[in-house]
């Protein structure tokens, strides 16, 4: 059964759930809870279902995990953290998995130091990725020492739990996020990922929590049922589901490059969209551009160049490890003026203060198209702004409906 709660803790409510060492942290690292995290956390701390809705920037990734690293403090306070995986953060991107991983460690060094100034001495909480990008030696040291966390991809999970030595590490797995679950819950990979959950329920000797964290699209309640499944009589398991209800303010308009798209050539209306592009990055600080295919994230960066734009770069999964990884953060650290993706960089990776997102051409869906304009004004409260580039009535069609939808 899909139960709501709607009810909101009070900051001391939920530390007062929590180990010291993480009470401590969190008060000296954040004045306050965000809503997510008011409503969210004493739910996953009473080990239940949950499915947690909210815009982003809200925090949805910590209040996640904050109640799972309580519980591993508590197991090494208590001596009795073990050589295996307690927690399975599964990502849809790798791009995003690498940015869960760097954000977690963060807050694990500053909770050891927090430790180490008030005398404490208690193990070390490891996290680990496993993902196509992971080399030969990292899988090794996995199966020799498991991460406590680990973060992997829906494929990556369904291929450790056909790895004899591996999956040994994982069969009391205490619990299992799905981030980003609105994006793969209604696909053939969406699918895939819950029979891979069915074969790890069935390989561990517990059942295991499901956490979701989604964004604020309709029908939650069935994204709700995905996420924990079914029971053999067919009815949904439980789970709560929690809201922050609130929606992220956008700033959205659709640009036609000519007032008569049909009177011209595509090659005169294509330089004429090149040429707004390249006006409003200039405009910006920081500019995301979207494209549908890998091919035209590549095309799109050399027409820019052409156009005298330098400081760009190209973001998508064909592109290696380290050149993703080296975009990633120096887009993080506001040292690049545009970055062209396909879809690697959509989700929700923490790529800092981006003031703009075009899209070249329709989305394809409103959900896709809000979540791409939703990279923009990332943190919680600020404004989604976006600005969608047509080639033809089509898009021109397309995109005005999806901007009246997504209002």
């Amino acid at each position: 059964m899909i139960e709501r709660i709607d009810r909101t803790y009070s900051k001391d409510e939920v530390m007062g759930m929590m180990e010291p060492l993480i009470s401590t942290w969190f008060n000296e690292r954040f004045e306050d809870l965000t809503i997510p995290q008011a409503k969210a956390i004493p739910v996953i701390h009473q080990r239940r279902n949950v499915l947690v809705s909210s815009p982003t920037g809200s925090g949805k990734t910590l209040t996640a995990f904050t109640s799972i690293i309580n519980e591993l403090t508590r197991y090494a306070r208590e001596g009795t953290l073990e050589e295996r995986v307690y927690c399975i953060y599964i990502s849809p991107l790798k791009a995003l998995a690498n940015d869960v991983n760097r954000n977690l460690n963060t807050p694990l060094a500053e909770m050891r130091e927090t430790a180490a100034a008030h005398g404490l001495n208690i193990p070390d909480i490891r996290v680990a990725v496993r993902s196509g990008d992971t080399s030969q030696s990292d899988r090794q040291k996995m199966v020799r020492h498991p991460p406590h966390i680990l973060i992997t991809t829906p494929e990556s999970l369904a291929l450790i739990l056909a790895a004899p030595k591996f999956k040994e590490s994982f069969d009391r797995v205490e619990w299992v996020i799905l981030d980003e679950i609105h994006d793969i819950c209604d696909s053939k990979r969406g699918a895939f990922l819950s029979l891979t959950l069915e074969r790890l329920r069935r390989h561990c000797k517990n059942d295991f929590v499901r956490i979701g964290l989604s964004a604020t699209l309709a029908p939650i309640e069935a994204i709700a049922g995905y996420l924990v499944g079914c029971n053999p009589d067919g009815s949904v398991r439980d789970a709560v589901l929690i809201e922050s209800g609130s929606k992220k303010e956008l700033d959205l308009k659709v640009i036609c490059p000519a007032n008569d798209m049909t009177a011209l050539s595509s090659d005169i209306v294509n330089s004429m969209m090149y040429d707004t592009l390249k006006e409003l990055i200039d405009q910006h600080e920081t500019t995301l551009v979207f494209t549908n295919t890998r091919s035209g994230a590549e095309s799109v960066v050399y027409k820019l160049k052409e156009r005298g734009l330098e400081n760009i770069e190209v973001h998508h999964s064909s592109l290696g490890k380290e050149i993703r990884l080296d975009v990633e953060e120096r887009l993080k650290k506001g040292e690049i003026k545009c970055v062209v993706s396909s879809t690697s960089l959509e989700l929700g990776i923490d790529i800092g203060s981006v003031d703009l997102v075009c899209q070249i051409g329709s989305p394809k869906s409103v959900a896709k198209g809000l979540q791409r304009i939703g990279r923009s004004g990332h943190s919680f409260g600020k404004v989604a702004k976006g600005r969608l580039l047509v080639f033809d009535p089509d898009d021109l069609v397309e995109c005005a409906v999806m901007c009246r939808a997504a209002h």
